[in-house]
């Protein structure tokens, strides 16, 4: 089958509702992910982020000053994000080695569509996620301005839209789970701990942190993410992650319009 000719017939935004659906269903079937996302929280905010805010001082950070669990419940939600990315991934592998890639692009449904059905799950995955965090914060005081919070989740999606979209692409060049795995592996400990997460750079930051922070797109997804729930409305931050997604998606449209297609079982 050449990977360049798609049927000319496409279902339209229809095609968007049939994806979509079959993740939707996808998700709330598999209990184990539910209980493992509705564990990560309570670990990484209710433990880690909660110990480290009663040893140390308030964070200044682009004019403000914040306690610290106020500060990282941000960029825990960014973590969550990141993650999402491995179930986007895992997701299209799915649908790549059993055929289903195949046959749905050769029934109408185009490339964006794809990509837009195929991020309902992770938005679904980290939006399950992020209101459990928020109520642990709205507990404990992490939260800075709850309507702030709540209008920075449309930053947190649009920037899930770079990971999901990464994710379908990186399936593209995996043939097993075991490759997924090392990819996630070597691909989210970097990205999630070279950018500001949970800490903040400073100044005397060593020079490699700063150059691997300033090449790392979480970093201004942070930014951006933080322009929204801490209230400064920095037009250039959100841009900027608004373009880096924008930027993947397109890179996806050309490689998925180019890939080979099976309907065999790998």
């Amino acid at each position: 089958m050449n990977p360049a000719k798609f049927r000319n017939i496409s279902l339209g935004l229809r095609s968007i509702k049939i994806v979509a659906n079959n993740e939707w269903r996808a998700f709330v079937h598999n209990k184990g992910l539910l209980l493992s996302m509705f564990m990560q929280p309570l670990i990484t905010y209710g433990l880690l982020v909660m110990a480290l805010n009663e040893n140390l001082n308030a964070v200044h950070y682009a004019g403000f000053t914040l306690p610290y669990k106020q500060y990282a419940l941000t960029g825990v939600l960014t973590f969550f994000m990141t993650t999402q990315m491995s179930q986007a991934m895992y997701r299209a592998t799915v649908d790549k080695e059993y055929g289903l890639l195949a046959i749905k692009f050769t029934n109408g449904v185009q490339p964006w569509h794809y990509l837009a059905g195929m991020s309902f799950f992770p938005i679904i995955g980290l939006l399950f996620q992020s209101a459990i965090l928020i109520v642990l914060g709205l507990l404990t005081g992490g939260v800075y301005n709850l309507w702030y919070l709540l209008l920075s989740l449309l930053v947190l999606i649009v920037s899930l839209e770079f990971w999901s979209t990464l994710g379908i692409i990186l399936s593209t060049r995996i043939s097993s789970y075991e490759q997924r795995d090392v990819v996630m592996t070597l691909i989210f400990s970097p990205i999630s701990y070279a950018a500001p997460t949970l800490y903040v750079f400073s100044d005397n930051s060593p020079l490699i942190i700063k150059i691997l922070s300033a090449i790392n797109p979480l970093t201004y997804q942070l930014k951006a993410l933080r322009a929204v729930a801490f209230g400064s409305f920095n037009l250039v931050e959100i841009a900027s992650a608004i373009l880096i997604s924008i930027a993947m998606i397109v890179l996806a449209q050309v490689i998925l319009k180019r890939m080979p297609l099976s309907l065999a079982e790998r």
